[in-house]
């Protein structure tokens, strides 16, 4: 994989390098996440292609490079950027630093990135910043083979939307007598919701929120995710 020629990227993260040069965590659709030395782009006027090193801009780049660390060779944006203010583009750096935390280099996930994408275009057309970011945790959850059944129990069992049930984390949801003491607890009927993606069910959305995160803080260590943190106090200042 030394050279690679115009594959569609998005830029999750930047950093400085020396004085001029960006170093890129950039989520390529071909080969998944990638690390790329972009040089001489930084405090050059002329370049006015820099600003397209920016996240939410779907790009098409291409590199060089024997290393694990590409070096950049073109780039030119593919669309026009997602216009993400606010709630929204909090929301999608929080998906941007999942995604650095879970996804590992060099390792393609087609259906991820185009999760992603959508994501993407349904903050921009300010569909709900919660059920946008839920439903992108739990397509990320469910394509790294962390995913849970919406629809039956541990036992296999189909759930019904009148009995209660508990929650056991990597496994699934279990009859609430069977359920270890402590365990998150709901009905039935907003787990079916859940599969559904039928978020008008009160109390499906904060169901969940709650698993998506005893599922997620694992894959991450427990680290707070700075993104995720600045959104809480966001929205708590908002509400």
């Amino acid at each position: 994989m030394n050279n690679v020629e115009l594959t569609q990227s998005f830029v999750l993260h930047a950093r400085p390098f020396k004085e001029t040069s960006l170093i890129l965590e950039l989520f390529t659709l071909d080969h998944g996440r990638c690390n790329v030395l972009a040089r001489g782009v930084r405090g050059n006027k002329k370049n006015h292609k820099r600003a397209l090193l920016q996240p939410f801009q779907p790009l098409v780049v291409s590199w060089v490079g024997r290393s694990d660390l590409k070096t950049l060779k073109d780039f030119e944006a593919s669309s026009q950027s997602y216009p993400l203010l606010g709630i929204p583009s909090l929301s999608g750096l929080y998906m941007n630093e999942l995604m650095l935390k879970l996804l590992i280099q060099w390792d393609p996930h087609p259906d991820i990135y185009h999760s992603y994408q959508s994501a993407l275009l349904r903050l921009s057309q300010q569909e709900t910043p919660s059920i946008v970011l839920r439903e992108f945790e739990l397509a990320l959850i469910e394509e790294l083979g962390y995913g849970i059944d919406w629809q039956c129990d541990i036992q296999g069992e189909m759930i019904e939307p009148e009995l209660d049930y508990g929650f056991i984390p990597q496994k699934g949801f279990v009859l609430l007598p069977q359920a270890p003491k402590g365990s998150l607890k709901t009905q039935g009927k907003h787990i079916i919701a859940i599969a559904e993606h039928d978020w008008q069910q009160t109390g499906s959305l904060a169901l969940a929120r709650k698993v998506c995160r005893t599922l997620i803080d694992p894959l991450v260590g427990y680290k707070e995710l700075n993104s995720r943190k600045l959104l809480q106090q966001t929205l708590a200042i908002q509400s």
